[in-house]
């Protein structure tokens, strides 16, 4: 897995580089939206992902593709998982057949009152007891979405226990890493967790 902070500005030439390595119509979504000033955190999550894919001998993002629900994919490769919040982040890969995901957000990036309105009964009284922060709990349902390729409209029904959860009738594992102090990582598996190794490479590399 690496992680890293988005770039507080990036040139014209290097923002037109990397699109060019994109596939369409991702490349033309993500080139509209940084038209509009936005859309910088979402093409260094891609830069992020193909210095990874670099260093693992894998194929290019140019062959990438995504589900309807959003979730990336090389066709007969390893699994993917993005994310990115307030200025990071994060790409990972698994091995190949293990369903998973990852979120990334900032410690204190969601409020008690919007996660209370997605959690059951048992997740409020761990956020009152403090066995799960409101960040920690919308990080691991999320993340367990993304391992199921579903959308974050299903957020809801998302059974969040001790490093457990079920959704759609299946269970999932979950961990919360912290890649940085303030940053809260949670990673989803379908089946066991693999051993997680997290770098932070610069964006100069990454970019390069």
């Amino acid at each position: 897995m690496h992680c890293c902070a988005v770039p507080t500005s990036l040139s014209g030439g290097a923002i037109a580089g990397w699109l060019r390595t994109l596939p369409e119509p991702r490349r033309s979504l993500l080139a509209e939206r940084l038209s509009k000033g936005t859309g910088h955190e979402s093409l260094t999550v891609l830069a992020l992902l193909a210095s990874l894919l670099r260093a693992l001998g894998l194929p290019s993002i140019g062959g990438l593709q995504w589900t309807p629900q959003g979730k990336p994919h090389l066709p007969g490769g390893p699994g993917i998982s993005l994310t990115h919040s307030r200025g990071f982040a994060a790409c990972a890969i698994a091995p190949e057949g293990l369903e998973f995901g990852i979120d990334l957000e900032p410690e204190g990036r969601a409020s008690a009152s919007a996660v209370a309105l997605v959690a059951s009964d048992t997740e409020r009284r761990a956020l009152a007891e403090g066995l799960l922060s409101p960040t920690g709990l919308w990080t691991a349902k999320e993340a367990v979405l993304k391992a199921a390729g579903a959308s974050l409209y299903e957020i809801s029904r998302v059974a969040v226990c001790a490093r457990h959860a079920r959704f759609a009738g299946v269970a999932y594992r979950w961990r919360h890493f912290r890649p940085r102090p303030g940053l809260v990582l949670a990673v989803a598996t379908r089946g066991r967790l693999p051993a997680v190794r997290i770098r932070w490479p610069s964006a100069a590399p990454v970019f390069g």
